[in-house]
């Protein structure tokens, strides 16, 4: 059973004017999840982007998500819940964010959108560092 999104972030909204190419940077800042937002197929909105936002990159460091070795997530939006990356251990331990799949460099979103964090293996607990800090990078069409 899919939940609505848990809103996490609180980031002040940079809006989407301004000339072409102009950098963009949304997310941040840091988030700290609670233990309903790594169980199974839970997603947490992380960061929103306005219509128009072209992605370049990501950045960013996660947190000790999971007291086991199961956590799996996953990060996209409503549309594909993996646009971004999929499958990644990456709660398990923490570290900085993996690359980007193929195909989302470019991305241009077509909505406003919120950034969706999704845990599709359950953690066995809520890790001691339970952070995110996610920043996108890119321009206003």
């Amino acid at each position: 059973m899919t939940m609505a999104p848990r809103t996490a972030y609180r980031q002040p909204q940079a809006g989407g004017q301004g000339f072409a190419r102009t950098k963009k940077v949304f997310g941040g800042p840091t988030i700290t999840l609670v233990a309903g937002d790594v169980a199974l197929n839970a997603q947490t909105a992380i960061a929103r982007v306005p219509k128009g936002f072209i992605l370049q990159s990501i950045g960013g460091t996660v947190g000790d998500l999971d007291t086991g070795a199961a956590l799996m997530v996953a990060l996209g939006d409503a549309g594909n819940n993996a646009r971004f990356f999929a499958a990644n251990a990456i709660g398990q331990a923490g570290g900085a964010m993996p690359a980007l799949v193929a195909g989302s460099v470019g991305y241009e979103f077509p909505d406003d959108t919120d950034i969706l964090l999704t845990s599709t293996v359950a953690a066995a607990g809520l890790g001691p560092t339970p952070t995110i800090n996610l920043l996108l990078e890119g321009y206003m069409k």
